[in-house]
């Protein structure tokens, strides 16, 4: 029998909530409570085959990925505080999970506090806001404030005036191709979207209204530059700095340069979604909304032809070895429902008249959820893991002193909450990765379930 407290509009996403979600996450956390801080790698992908499948592959901690593990301990954090009715636990762990989560969370984010003023990279809002933002936001932790404010204008450091955007990259080297010199190269990609809250947040936090025009001028470059006149989009441009105009339109993760690959289009609709939230200017819903469409228009295509189709192939146009199970990314798919959560919740605000026609009758909300149901459906781990019970006989002493003992785990085989994930599986890739757990998909679902406790929906 469903729990119909975590049913959405006849969709069941009870499995977003589950003890087995804390769990995972609580028992890949305190492997790395273990290690000193700062942490000199964080977790990435999670291998179905081979040596070392189930357990996670980190990556450097410097990664632009090393945000999203901390994200999902706040996450729970969010939950445990704001809408505790909506994290399954038992009730043994009730009493020591929201001290446990914000220990394991300011471990792990000791690291991403100590790189906050980096100006090597463009993504400064993946590494700092999915964790530092919230943990401002929920515990007034100063400290943490002054690492985002700082990603800030490191991230602002990074435009330039004659291109009229942030530079993504400052190389992209491949078996096909090296670009090097930063002189004669502006190298853009389309992810690029989803760092501009970051400034909007700053700009408004400080005053400071250049970084909200250097947010609002990248997502004008944006438009123009990477997305094409059917709103679908390339992956990476590269801008001569001399002229600030594009010498070349590529791509460094999907199947060819003139292809969509799937999670860049799902970066574009949640990175346009985010910029109207900030700007309230029109023209970037319908931007928002036309790259949804696209991505929509694209999934539609499965249908009859493989199972779940609106789980998203990892690139729209890439040639299939097997046409009844062709490669998928998850992520693309969660990343694209949050995105399409946020337009929902647009078009809400604004007259009756003019919601319709921007949305022409899609029920954005409709069709988020029935991509995370599917994900679910599809992808979701079944090996669970869990919280084992207290030893039996515990004196009153021994309860007081529970709420600071480590949460044990029953361990799950498989660390990641969603599998059949794609990071890059372009064929002239260094290091290809397909059909693994992947951080950043489960942040975005987790994201996705707090987004609707947000907005009342749960």
């Amino acid at each position: 029998m469903r729990d119909s407290s975590r049913v959405v509009r006849d969709f069941d996403l009870s499995d977003i909530y589950s003890e087995s979600v804390a769990a995972k996450i609580v028992q890949v956390a305190q492997r790395g409570l273990k290690q000193k801080a700062p942490l000199k790698s964080y977790p990435h992908t999670v291998p179905q085959t081979g040596p070392d499948a189930g357990r996670y592959e980190e990556r450097e901690a410097d990664f632009w990925t090393c945000g999203f593990f901390p994200g999902c301990i706040y996450a729970l954090l969010e939950r445990s505080i704001r809408y505790p009715q909506a994290i399954d636990l038992p009730s043994h762990c009730r009493p020591q999970l929201q001290d446990q989560l914000l220990q394991l969370g300011r471990h792990y984010g000791v690291s991403i506090n100590q790189m906050s003023s980096r100006t090597d990279t463009h993504d400064m809002g993946f590494i700092v806001q999915p964790a530092l933002q919230k943990d401002w936001e929920l515990t007034g932790n100063r400290e943490s404030l002054q690492s985002v404010v700082n990603a800030a204008y490191a991230l602002a450091s990074r435009y330039d005036d004659k291109v009229k955007a942030i530079r993504s990259w400052d190389v992209a080297i491949n078996d096909r191709y090296s670009i090097t010199d930063m002189s004669t190269n502006f190298l853009v990609i389309i992810d690029s979207m989803c760092n501009l809250d970051l400034l909007y947040y700053v700009g408004h936090q400080r005053n400071d209204q250049s970084l909200i025009d250097i947010a609002t001028q990248h997502a004008n470059s944006i438009i123009h530059e990477i997305l094409r006149s059917d709103y679908s989009s390339y992956h990476l441009v590269n801008f001569s700095p001399q002229t600030g105009l594009p010498q070349a339109k590529m791509t460094n993760q999907g199947w060819n340069d003139d292809s969509t690959w799937s999670r860049g289009q799902a970066w574009a609709i949640m990175g346009f979604a985010q910029t109207y939230s900030w700007t309230k200017d029109v023209n970037y819903l319908e931007t928002a909304i036309k790259c949804a469409g696209y991505f929509l228009r694209r999934m539609k295509e499965g249908e009859g032809k493989w199972h779940h189709p609106m789980v998203p192939l990892w690139d729209f146009d890439a040639s299939q070895d097997d046409p009844g199970e062709p490669l998928r990314d998850v992520s693309a798919g969660v990343i694209a429902a949050n995105g399409l959560l946020i337009i929902h919740q647009a078009l809400q605000s604004l007259p009756t008249a003019i919601a319709e026609k921007l949305s022409s009758g899609s029920n954005f909300l409709d069709v988020a959820l029935q991509i995370v149901s599917e994900t679910l459906d599809m992808s979701y781990d079944r090996d669970l893991a869990s919280f084992e019970a207290p030893t039996n006989g515990l004196s009153s002493g021994d309860r007081n002193n529970a709420v600071t003992a480590e949460l044990k785990v029953k361990e799950t085989r498989f660390e990641c909450i969603l599998r059949n994930s794609t990071t890059n599986w372009n064929e002239h890739a260094h290091k290809k990765y397909a059909d693994h757990g992947l951080i950043y998909a489960d942040y975005y679902l987790l994201e996705f379930g707090n987004k609707l406790l947000r907005t009342g929906l749960l």
